[in-house]
């Protein structure tokens, strides 16, 4: 996704879209036929070279991954440890894993979409797995892991392969453990995909995801894109620069046209993960933790946040109350959980 998408609203159509909401009478009805639209574009098809475009931006982002700055609030050491993490009792999702579900270092596993192969060696490291096999449709993204497996010294133990995931066919009972980690909301077949997970584990095989699962194409609705910019408002104008120079002055959900044009995979069907996983599997751990507020307060100036300047931690710990506050409420759920499921007997 463009970040100046995200954070200016499209341009020059997203200034007359707000002159529009303003014009009393025309509001409501504009309101109603936006929401409608965007549940038809959000399930178009993303046509023909859909492909190979997804293969280049998730090479591009894999051989980028180790030298950018943070631009996600997951990239924050600080927001995970101060925030995301006391969800999961004090510990990292690693050893979250590791307490729940394999206090035995499972024997093989499956990671899909590996992207630059952070996880599968993590897994590895933390005795999660002994062994992993990686699949992503990027060429480039595959060669990122397999070089960085063989720095880390774990070339031995990472296996990386070419495929397309929504069109890949797994052998039967062939894997301990399957993991996807902020991988799911890119795939369209999502069906297909959980069939072929389900068949590929083993008895007694776990099935983790850890994903983004809000609304599809990132359309957040009015009622709480009000919500994030009025707590955006409250940070101060020195924290809320992106990395151009600029001054973030609020969020508008991005438009769809520019999603699809960046990255047509994204999002895709991000809001039916969780219900599809309960239907296929026997999910015995969920964990929603947040994102809701966050994502979209620090997307594009999370690098501005230091954990060393009482200042900034201030303003975070404002804005995790935030959160927690929309979230006790009910009206909205968390937009990132993760799940640990069972194959199905």
């Amino acid at each position: 996704m463009k970040e100046d998408s995200a954070e200016h609203g499209g341009g020059r159509w997203g200034r007359w879209r707000r002159r529009l909401t303003r014009v009393p009478g025309l509001a409501p009805a504009y309101r109603s036929l936006r929401g409608v639209w965007r549940g038809v574009r959000a399930g178009l098809p993303v046509g023909s070279g859909a492909r190979e475009k997804v293969s280049e931006v998730w090479g591009r982002e894999a051989a980028s991954r180790f030298s950018r700055p943070p631009k996600d609030w997951m990239e924050s050491a600080e927001v995970c440890w101060e925030y995301v993490f006391p969800q999961f009792g004090g510990v990292d999702w690693y050893r979250y894993i590791v307490e729940r579900c394999c206090p035995e270092a499972r024997a093989v596993g499956l990671s899909v979409c590996c992207g630059s192969g952070f996880v599968e060696r993590e897994f590895v490291k933390q005795g999660i797995c002994e062994a992993i096999e990686g699949v992503d449709i990027s060429p480039e993204a595959v060669e990122v892991c397999r070089r960085e497996a063989e720095s880390a010294g774990l070339s031995d133990r990472l296996t990386y392969r070419v495929a397309d995931v929504e069109r890949i066919e797994l052998k039967p009972h062939s894997y301990d453990l399957v993991v996807a980690w902020m991988a799911l909301h890119h795939l369209r077949r999502l069906e297909h995909v959980f069939r072929e997970v389900r068949r590929a584990l083993r008895p007694e095989g776990i099935f983790i995801i850890n994903e983004y699962v809000g609304p599809a194409r990132f359309q957040v609705p009015e009622e709480r894109v009000a919500i994030i910019n009025r707590i955006l408002a409250d940070v101060p104008e020195s924290l809320r620069r992106t990395l151009d120079g600029e001054v973030k002055e609020r969020f508008e959900p991005p438009q769809l046209s520019d999603i699809i044009r960046y990255d047509p995979s994204e999002a895709v069907r991000s809001d039916h993960i969780m219900p599809l996983l309960k239907q296929t599997f026997a999910v015995t751990d969920c964990i929603g933790y947040g994102g809701t507020i966050l994502y979209w307060v620090l997307q594009g100036i999370v690098h501005n946040f230091k954990g060393d300047d009482p200042e900034h931690r201030a303003v975070l710990g404002r804005l995790y109350a935030a959160e927690r506050e929309v979230l006790e409420g009910g009206r909205f759920g968390s937009d990132f959980a993760i799940a640990i499921a069972l194959r199905p007997e």
